[in-house]
């Protein structure tokens, strides 16, 4: 347990855990995006028609 002595250490841990949690987020954001829309594509795909805004509707 001497090594938690070391303050240089203990920076080190935080600034990997820092970098570790910037560079995680980013990575899961890019994957949660790209997966959405391949989503939505394959939404798109299956029902084309049925996404499509009834603009008649719209000034009621």
């Amino acid at each position: 347990m001497t090594f938690f002595r070391n303050r240089m250490f203990l920076e080190g841990i935080a600034l990997g855990g820092i970098c570790g949690i910037v560079i995680g987020s980013i990575l899961a954001f890019t994957l949660g995006e790209s997966s959405v829309g391949a989503v939505r594509r394959v939404i798109h795909d299956r029902f084309p028609g049925k996404l499509k805004v009834p603009f008649q509707y719209l000034s009621q």
